[in-house]
């Protein structure tokens, strides 16, 4: 046989042999055991990973979505605090003093507007116009003299602050592209409208903003995993999405269904039919006068979003093959323990088949183990139940203990906060980019903003101008040896003040030495400031004074020689500071009186510490004998012992002079006062101190019964009295002398006209009055000015006062947009009256229609006599001409009225009447009159030649 052949049967032989020995493994209860167990664990394992699988990609997506809208809300919040603080930046500039002061902007604006663009890298253009739209002030002088009134910001910002969208540079583009560029600019606006300190509106005040800003923002604000992720962030306005030049990349009507704000959902986009993004939308919050709409979207590919679950499937294979392969074990095991008992009960079978003895068949089961074990277990059970009972007591007496720990360092925060709250010092801390972190109550109240107003701004803009250089250079000085400068600069405080403040300034380093914060404590040093200052003028002043003061200053030693004298002492001696300094007294410039005084007074002065004032002759070289007052204290030294003298000495030669005048003068004056004519009263509060005899025959008191009472008795009510307390003190507290003739009441009630004159005597609030009963001239010229301006006969006004009131009528007309009338009416029928019944009965005819005129017009319109038996009506107030005809109908009614003389005379009269009204016939009292007057004659049936010329 071949050996090839002999060989394939070998392998033959050894392969049914494995067969065999397979197929009756198989049949062991071994091995079913084992495919059982195992069977059981690789579906459970299989099943276990799919269920695993979907429920992580589920919980993977959902951290996906909610990574991008966390990792949106910090760019959203940044463009929003961003816009916010640019908008509160141009308001505060338009409020400031410099820009609303009335005068013309100077040169300290436009160096401002600089620094304030350099310190924010996004400003392009800030600019302030008039109130027509020319620009007056602007960084680079771009666009300065241009009109920019057609554009949208000036006339938004005429209203108040206004923020502007995105849109192409106008106006600046060919000014800031740069050179070669393509791509045009694009900003945004902010606006404030600037009002006067009178708030009149007088310009605008805008920035541009270059839109690199928001790019800047989404960079710094974006984790550094956002670009490794493959996410992207797009801006959505109401033109749809914008791109990194401003510009619309995808418009609005072009976006797919996006998910509500604040969710997050897989869809499809239209730049990639197949590609899956997974999609979140935050909207950028408003905080600015004007809402944008602003929407931030952030998309990321599916299958980058779930890239771990990719690699995840991997591991769990090979978990999956690894756990089969343990399992597939452990169910070995488990099975040959299972069938061990059985396997020996086989195996001794056999054996008692084999030998035939029973004896085979006595072995020890596992019985026994099963019940420790489970005895083991319980005891194990209940030991873990006694440990976990213990770690949750340990763990409830740890957290009590972190609650108390954290309550604690609460309290302590909110001590150390109160502190800061608390102090009169302004408070601050500020990031190395001067924008604030850190404010107390403290520096709120004195620039007078809100807390949440200020944080995040830069301190730059309160800072005066002149003052911001020194500051930043000596801010600049600091260094991790010596981290604290002190600045004294002037700021601007909320109510447009300036103060001047001490700020004491710490810088933070971190361990590198750079930079990290300052804290800032500051005080308000204005008064300090204004101290120093009116001390230094005041030690000026009092040098001079010494110097150049109307009075004498000296001092004498123990011995009575000048030790010090000034200047104007040395003028009255007649001698030179040489000459009497340590070598003569006042004694040697005094009469024979005056030194023995001095002799009599000066120990007197060593004793007590304290003479004067003493009058004494002073006779100095060359001039004439001066009277002088002398006063003087002592100085001593620690054990008591006399030094020297103050001493001052006046010139009362004049006053010395005077006296014998004054004492005749007093009796001079003591003669007036007691007059019978002028009362006289001194007063001080409304009670008065001091009056004369006149005072209480004018107003009927007895002698004496006036003295202490108040002023309150002589006015004819209380509110007289008041009303002349407000308007005559408030006269004499300005320095002035007030008169006024008025009504006041005498003891009995009668009221009489006094004239009043006073005079403020000092500032204790005495007053001199002097009142002189002029009732009787009053009445006499109530009855000249009403002969004046009336018409004798029938108490009407006459021409005079009729045209008074003509031009009040007109005035009226003017103010309101109504009409008056002037109604020319001449009696019909007077004439023949007159000469029947004579000029008596005329009279009283003219005297009955006056009444009955005064009777029908209204108290706003006026009856006049001008002539003999010529009336004129002034009517006002009139908004329709039919009103003028009904008021003619009731006068003319009225005069056509019997009027009866007596006797059985009974007589009639009627008028012809012409008027003219203004404006339309006239605007002046000549033309309305002239107009009436013709149309008077008119309606009467013909024109006096006289009054046709």
């Amino acid at each position: 046989m071949p050996q090839w052949f002999i060989t394939e049967l070998a392998a033959a032989a050894v392969f049914m042999t494995i067969v065999s020995h397979v197929s009756h493994w198989l049949q062991t209860t071994r091995a079913r055991l084992t495919l059982l167990f195992g069977g059981t664990a690789v579906l459970t394992g299989l099943a276990i990973g799919f269920v695993a699988d979907e429920v992580l990609s589920r919980h993977l997506t959902e951290l996906s979505g909610q990574s991008l809208l966390n990792a949106s809300q910090p760019i959203a919040l940044a463009l929003s605090q961003g816009m916010l603080e640019r908008e509160r930046e141009i308001s505060l500039l338009s409020h400031l003093p410099m820009v609303t002061r009335p005068e013309a902007y100077g040169p300290q604006l436009q160096a401002h507007l600089e620094q304030i663009r350099q310190s924010y890298p996004f400003y392009s253009w800030i600019g302030l116009t008039d109130d027509a739209g020319v620009v007056q002030v602007a960084t680079g002088n771009l666009l300065l003299g241009q009109n920019v009134s057609q554009r949208p910001w000036f006339n938004a910002g005429k209203a108040g602050p206004y923020v502007g969208d995105a849109h192409d540079a106008v106006l600046l583009d060919k000014h800031l592209r740069e050179p070669g560029s393509t791509v045009p600019l694009r900003f945004m606006d902010y606006a404030s409208p600037v009002r006067g300190q009178d708030s009149v509106f007088k310009g605008v005040i805008s920035a541009h903003v270059n839109w690199a800003w928001v790019q800047d923002i989404i960079r710094r604000s974006s984790p550094a995993s956002v670009a490794r992720s493959g996410m992207e962030v797009l801006l959505v306005n109401k033109d749809g999405v914008l791109n990194a030049a401003g510009a619309i990349e995808l418009p609005r009507s072009a976006l797919p269904i996006l998910p509500s704000q604040g969710q997050f959902q897989v869809m499809s986009w239209g730049d990639s039919a197949g590609q899956r993004y997974l999609t979140g939308l935050v909207p950028v919050p408003s905080q600015t006068i004007t809402d944008l709409g602003w929407l931030l979207v952030a998309r990321q590919p599916l299958d980058l979003a779930l890239q771990p679950i990719s690699r995840l499937h991997s591991i769990v294979a090979v978990l999956l093959v690894l756990m089969t392969v343990m399992l597939v074990g452990v169910a070995y095991w488990a099975a040959r323990r299972f069938s061990q008992p059985v396997e020996k009960l086989a195996e001794a079978a056999r054996q008692v088949e084999t030998t035939g003895r029973f004896v085979a068949l006595d072995f020890k089961t596992e019985t026994v183990e099963f019940q420790h074990l489970r005895s083991a277990l319980q005891h194990m059970t209940q030991g873990l139940i006694d440990g976990r009972a213990a770690l949750e007591r340990a763990n409830a007496d740890l957290e009590h203990r972190v609650l108390e720990r954290t309550e604690a360092l609460h309290q302590s925060e909110q001590r150390y906060r109160n502190i800061l709250e608390d102090q009169t010092e302004i408070i601050c801390r500020f990031d190395g980019g001067n924008r604030l972190t850190f404010v107390n109550d403290a520096f709120c109240r004195l620039f007078d903003f809100k807390r949440e107003n200020l944080l995040g701004r830069v301190w730059a803009p309160v800072v005066h101008p002149d003052d911001y250089p020194q500051v930043a250079q000596k801010l600049a000085t600091v260094t991790p040896a010596n981290p604290v400068v002190v600045v004294e600069n002037r700021v601007f405080a909320g109510d447009g003040a300036v103060r001047w403040c001490q700020f004491s300034n710490r810088a933070l380093f971190d361990d590198d030495g750079q930079l990290v914060e300052w804290q800032s404590v500051g005080r308000d040093i204005t008064e300090r400031r204004q101290l120093e200052a009116d001390l230094a003028r005041t030690s000026e002043r009092f040098q001079d004074l010494y110097d150049n003061a109307p009075c004498g200053y000296y001092a004498l030693g123990r011995h009575g020689k000048y030790v010090h004298i000034n200047q104007q002492s040395l003028s009255w001696l007649g001698a030179s500071r040489e000459e009497v300094v340590g070598k003569l007294g006042v004694a040697d410039f005094l009469d024979a009186e005056g030194k023995a005084l001095f002799a009599k007074y000066f120990p007197i002065l060593q004793a007590t510490g304290k003479i004067g004032p003493l009058e004494l002759t002073l006779l100095g070289k060359g001039a004439a004998p001066r009277r002088v007052s002398v006063s003087a204290t002592a100085i001593r030294d620690a054990a008591g012992e006399f030094v020297m003298s103050r001493s001052i000495m006046y010139d009362v030669s004049e006053l010395h002079a005077a006296r014998q005048a004054l004492h005749a003068l007093n009796q001079e004056q003591q003669a007036m006062l007691h007059n019978d004519l002028i009362g006289i009263s001194k007063i001080k509060d409304r009670v008065i101190l001091w009056r004369n005899p006149a005072l209480e025959r004018i107003f009927g008191y007895a002698p004496g019964q006036l003295q202490g009472h108040t002023t309150e008795e002589m006015y004819v009510s209380r509110e007289d009295f008041l009303a002349f307390g407000r308007e005559a003190y408030a006269v004499l507290a300005s320095g002035q002398h007030y008169r006024q003739q008025r009504r006041m009441r005498k003891l009995n009630g009668e009221e009489v006209w006094i004239d009043v004159n006073g005079v403020a005597l000092n500032a204790e609030g005495e007053s001199l009055w002097l009142m002189q009963d002029v009732t009787a001239m009053k009445q006499y010229q109530q009855q000249v000015e009403h002969i004046a301006f009336h018409d004798g006969l029938t108490r009407l006004p006459n021409r005079l006062l009729l045209a008074d009131r003509v031009a009040q009528a007109l005035a009226l007309c003017d103010r309101t947009g109504s009409m008056a009338a002037l109604c020319y009416m001449d009696l019909n029928g007077f004439k023949p009256i007159n000469d029947q019944y004579g000029h008596d009965m005329g009279d009283e005819v003219l005297r009955v229609i006056g009444q009955r005129l005064q009777e029908q017009v209204r108290a706003n319109d006026t009856a006049a006599r001008i002539g003999c038996d010529e009336f004129v009506l002034l009517l006002t107030a009139i908004t329709d001409p039919a009103e003028i005809t009904r008021a003619m109908e009731r006068v003319i009614n009225a005069i056509e009225q019997p009027i009866d003389l007596g006797a059985g005379r009974v007589v009639r009269v009627s008028a012809a009447v012409g008027t003219a009204i203004y404006p339309q016939d006239g605007t002046n009292t000549t033309d309305l009159l002239r107009r009436a007057d013709h149309a008077m004659y008119e309606n009467k049936g013909h024109v006096s030649a006289e009054r046709s010329r």
